[in-house]
This record gives structure tokens, sequence and C-alpha cells, in this order.
């Protein structure tokens, strides 16, 4: 059945067409009843079979309506028009996640950020009890602040779309049977196993993969290749595709993307601690960047006290003012009544070579406080 922008759906009057996919066509809405424009899911003819089926349908979609969080996008309204089942729900301005990374990996910063905000959705839905069964890139809406959206929180599981099992962007299989996106699927799943709360957390971590490192962890051409790849392959770990990307960061990866399901994060909510402590400015990435910037107090504090003990060695190797006769009871004709600190090349990182400077002028600093002794002040490296 073909629908055209203008068309009346109960008080809902849809405006265009926006995107389609197994488990429908999305087109925005304007409520006519309420000041503000809606996303509508019109289903497969074949999603929603008999009345009965529709009463399911209506329960699910009841409990799919009471998340309400920040990261989620909300479910509105469920209906039936003219032989077309609909579900109404938030409108999300801006792009997906998958029109992003299409562009290629992500800033560090927004994959924590992102990741985060993901796993805040998927907390607060498995603590209700809801599995989303489908996370990817493609359905985490990003407004044009960049705000988070999860988009089809449960849908998978209740619709199970007909579609080709021979690509690798979608499985579906007979009633019972496995829903889902094919690269973003937990091996349980895949083996036949009821997804749980963990089966999200192994999507998670693909789509964190997928931002760090610019591809999936597993890219079969046909489906066959892909299952066997996500049942028994190890994936390359991200550093080796991201050099720059913090073994943190890789940790929480790699732990998303266990095979067996004990091994992975238990609860969406111990990822989001450790997502979390990746951005504290005092455990995670911003500290460990800045750990990887020079600290010049602190070495310039180090290098104060290790100098003070080379201009003492220096006193009395030197025999300056014939200190170290005096210390050792024994007079000698030989006197040093100047001495000049020179510059010194410096075999560390640029970041250091103000030491080049800073060694000689802060030994001539304390020198010049032996009476007697000529202190020349060291010319200036360039």
């Amino acid at each position: 059945m073909i629908i055209e922008p203008g068309r009346v759906l109960s008080h809902y009057t849809l405006v265009a067409k926006i995107a389609a996919g197994g488990m429908g066509e999305v087109y925005r809405a304007r409520d006519d009843h309420l000041p503000r424009d809606v996303a509508i899911k019109i289903l497969p003819s074949d999603a929603l079979v008999d009345d009965h089926a529709r009463k399911r349908f209506r329960r699910e979609a009841e409990t799919l309506s009471k998340l309400n969080h920040a990261h989620i996008a909300t479910i509105y309204d469920f209906d039936t028009q003219d032989g077309l089942d609909f579900l109404v729900m938030e409108y999300v301005e801006g792009t997906t996640l998958a029109g992003v990374l299409r562009a290629g990996p992500m800033p560090i910063e927004e994959v924590l950020r992102i990741g985060s905000d993901i796993a805040a959705a998927l907390e607060e839905a498995h603590k209700r009890g809801v599995v989303h069964r489908d996370l990817k890139p493609g359905n985490v809406g990003l407004t044009a602040r960049g705000q988070v959206k999860v988009l089809d929180f449960g849908l998978a599981q209740v619709l199970r779309p007909v579609a080709a099992a021979s690509t690798t962007e979608s499985l579906t299989g007979a009633p019972g049977g496995p829903a889902g996106t094919l690269p973003y699927m937990a091996p349980e799943h895949l083996r036949g196993a009821p997804a749980d709360h963990r089966s999200d957390l192994y999507a998670l971590g693909v789509v964190l993969y997928e931002m760090t490192a610019g591809r999936r962890p597993f890219e079969g051409g046909l489906a066959p290749a892909l299952i066997d790849d996500i049942l028994h392959r190890i994936p390359p770990r991200p550093t080796s595709l991201r050099p720059d990307a913090p073994q943190g960061l890789e940790s929480i990866i790699l732990k998303c993307l266990e095979k067996d399901p004990g091994l992975r994060y238990q609860s969406a909510q111990e990822a989001l601690v450790d997502l979390r402590r990746m951005t504290s400015p005092s455990l995670g990435f911003e500290a460990m960047r800045a750990r990887s910037r020079p600290i010049v107090k602190t070495r310039w504090l180090l290098g104060a006290g290790a100098l003070v003990v080379l201009a003492a060695g220096l006193v009395a190797g030197l025999n300056v003012r014939g200190l170290r006769d005096r210390l050792i009871g024994r007079t000698s004709g030989m006197k040093i009544e100047s001495v000049v600190a020179l510059p010194s090349e410096v075999l560390a990182t640029e970041e250091d070579a103000f030491l080049a400077d800073a060694v000689p002028r802060t030994l001539s600093t304390y020198l010049s406080q032996i009476k007697g002794l000529d202190t020349k002040m060291p010319p200036t490296s360039i």
C-alpha cells in the first residue's frame, strides 16, 4: 500500500517519510491534538496477523511507553486504521549514529560520552525488564545538540519482521528463533538461547568498537561466515586499529564482547560506571591524557632537589675555595675562585628542552651563594 504525505492516521497528519527497514516505515507526522511533531512507525502488513496479535502488541507497547528516560525515545500510542498498524513515538530531530559513523572513527571523548548515554538507557530499560534485542547505530538517534536517544526498545522481539538471512544486516528466523541485526547479535543469541540484558551489552560492545575503530569487530561478507566469526573468532584489539585509543576503553569493549555471557558485564550499570570512570578528571581518559603532557612544576621540584645534590658534589669535587681540603684536613695550593655552568643538551622530549637553560642557571644560582666564589651566569642556549 502506497502511503502519501498528507494522509491522516487517527489525529496525526503524515508529513514526510524519514526511514524504512525490516520493522516498518517511519514518517514524521504532526499531532493535530497537541502542537508537536511525532514519529509514526507503520508496521509491516504481516507483523500483526490477527486481533490476538494486536492485543499482545498493545500490551507490549504499554510496557515500552513506561520507559521514561532522557536517553530513550518515548512511545506515545499504538493504533490501527484502514488495515494499518502503527506506533506513535517521540520524534528525534537530527541524525543517527549510523549516519555519523559513515565519516569514520569518532573522537574518544565522543565515544565515551555517547557510550555512557547508551549504557544509561540500557540500565533504565533493564531495571524495568525490557531488553532491546536490536541495539545498533541505526537505532541510536542524535539530536542537533548531540543528545543521545535510543530508539525501538524491545520491538525486535515483538515484531519479528521477515528479512533475508543471506546478508550481514538482518537475520530473523521462524517463531522462537533469533531476531535482530546480525553483526550486533551476541553468540548465545545466534545459538538459539533467549536474548537477555547481557546480549544488549554485547551489542553495546560492538557499537563502542565501531565508534572507536571505524569498523565492526567482525565483517564477514555473508551471513554464514559472519556467524562463524561471531561464535568462534577473537576480534582484533581496538588499539591495533587505533593506537591512540585508551587501554581502559579497550578493556571495556573487549569485556562486552566476551563470547561467554558470564564473563561480560553482568549489568548495564557496571559498564556505565567504567565508562564514566574513563571521563573522570582524576581516574579516566582525561587523567591519562594529562599524564602524557609534561608536568613542569613536579619535574622542576624534583629536578631542583637533584641539582642541589649535584652542586654540593661539584663544590667538594672541584675543591671550590679549598672546601674539600678543609673537610679532609689537608692543605693544597690549588683553589678554584671562579665557576661558570654552561648550557647542556637535553636528550629527552621536546617538552623538556627548557632544562637546557634551567639546569646551569640553577647551578649558578646555588654556587653564587658561596662567599668569595665568582659565578658566571651561563649564556642562553638557542
